[in-house]
């Protein structure tokens, strides 16, 4: 407790009648501490405060438990006024001090400990959003007045309109049971449950669902890492267990041969007789584009009108990620855009605008059909894609010219020192595009241009 001196002395309610006269009359320049000889307790007085507005307070040095130095205390009790109105008394002050003591010194700080637990509620509110259903992670949180937030997958991911109606799709038919889970928590026992219900409905299509399901989980994964609440992503758990393998495997390999060209593009360019609906001629113009150009279907019908630049011959799409990127108009792809300009109404807004010029063109499935039915020929719009890319390998264009025009991303130092110019991209494009018309013996520019 200290050796006695002047400050230090048997706390009594005479001791204390003292102390109340010296510091009402204001003897006390400077904050000081009056200190009890039998136990831990103080009274804190500081300059022009009263005797009822000084405190009862722990003083000490402690060295607490595992530390091998001691440090000074000081923790105010209670108020003097308060203790008399509540009619405290010296003993139970003295036990509240040494109880204090005893605690700090056995590491059970009630102020640290209660720090702690706000710090801990403070990350639990901050990372409340972390503990968010799949459904919520989806599409976003709901802020207090009921509006949807842009903090879901699709919105930071900036997905395809594709992209969103199939993640939608088969989280509402597959994923269903796991919608209102808590992300954080399904476990791989979870998602064997439905797998295993589910699969009787068609592999392929699950596959699709517990792929989209992964992607979500990883995304969560690095947007809440501070959380440390996704720990090992439960999907690839739950496959790895089953020994199932829902990665593409079989990845299709259809693309146009240079034989198939002449009857394909005779059979696109015919469909503007096969009636006059600007449906037939949207999917005409939209597989041309496709096949001559390489982007993918969501890019090319998405182009507006004003990302068309026939004077810089070249035009913008959004890719998959929802990233823009500009790429060249080869001599067909500027016919297509001269075409369009000259015969759309002057106010479509989309250079393959929806039927009445409301809205996009959405799907050339129609057109592929009659192609299907007059040519023999079946390609998908991905074939397109993929017979560009496959063409330009073969004629030996560089590989970084065709990744470019097919928006490809890439890795490594050379996606950072890399840059084609539009010049030589607009060469490359053209390349394809002539070796396309040259195999098909057929001027699709001059076909284009002669009549709408």
């Amino acid at each position: 407790m200290g050796k006695a001196s002047a400050n230090r002395f048997k706390f009594s309610r005479q001791s204390l009648r003292v102390i109340e006269k010296r510091i009402d009359k204001g003897e006390f320049a400077t904050e000081s501490y009056l200190y009890d000889s039998d136990s831990h307790l103080a009274i804190r007085v500081r300059p022009n405060q009263s005797y009822i507005d000084s405190g009862f307070c722990l003083y000490a040095r402690i060295r607490v438990c595992g530390q091998l130095k001691g440090q000074l205390y000081k923790r105010q009790l209670m108020k003097v006024g308060e203790a008399r109105n509540s009619a405290t008394t010296l003993t139970e002050l003295r036990q509240q001090a040494d109880n204090l003591f005893l605690d700090i010194q056995n590491g059970r700080d009630p102020q640290l400990l209660a720090k702690k637990a706000a710090e801990q509620q403070a990350r639990e509110e901050a990372h409340s959003e972390a503990k968010s259903s799949l459904r919520e992670m989806i599409h976003g949180t709901k802020s207090k007045s009921g509006e949807v937030l842009t903090n879901g997958f699709i919105a930071e991911r900036q997905l395809s309109p594709r992209y969103i109606w199939d993640i939608e799709r088969h989280s509402r038919l597959l994923l269903f049971d796991l919608l209102d889970e808590p992300l954080y928590s399904i476990s791989p026992d979870q998602v064997k449950t439905v797998y295993l219900q589910k699969v009787g409905r068609g592999a392929t299509q699950l596959h699709i669902a517990m792929r989209m399901l992964r992607s979500v989980w990883n995304w969560a994964q690095a947007k809440y890492d501070e959380s440390e609440l996704f720990m090992r992503n439960p999907v690839s758990r739950a496959m790895k267990q089953l020994g199932i393998n829902i990665n593409r495997t079989n990845r299709r390999s259809v693309r146009l041969d240079d034989g198939d060209l002449e009857p394909y593009l005779t059979s696109v360019l015919n469909l503007r007789n096969h009636d006059h609906t600007s449906a037939l001629r949207n999917g005409r113009d939209a597989l041309l584009f496709m096949l001559f150009s390489g982007v993918r279907v969501t890019g090319a019908l998405t182009i507006r009108m004003q990302d068309i630049d026939l004077q810089k011959r070249c035009f913008t799409i959004t890719k998959k990620g929802g990233e823009r990127a500009v790429l060249p108009l080869n001599s067909v792809t500027e016919s297509i855009a001269l075409n369009r300009k000259k015969y759309l109404p002057g106010d479509s807004v989309y250079l393959f605008p929806g039927v009445g010029g409301r809205g996009r063109y959405r799907d050339t499935k129609s057109a592929r059909e009659i192609i299907k039915t007059q040519s023999g020929i079946a390609v998908t719009n991905h074939d397109l894609r993929r017979t560009f890319k496959s063409l330009g390998t073969e004629l030996g264009i560089n590989q970084v010219l065709v990744d470019e025009l097919l928006t490809h991303a890439r890795e490594g130092v050379d996606a950072h020192y890399i840059h084609p110019s539009m010049t030589r991209l607009r060469e490359a494009s053209q390349d394809i595009a002539d070796h396309i018309m040259g195999q098909a013996g057929i001027d699709v520019c001059k076909e284009l241009l002669d009549r709408w």
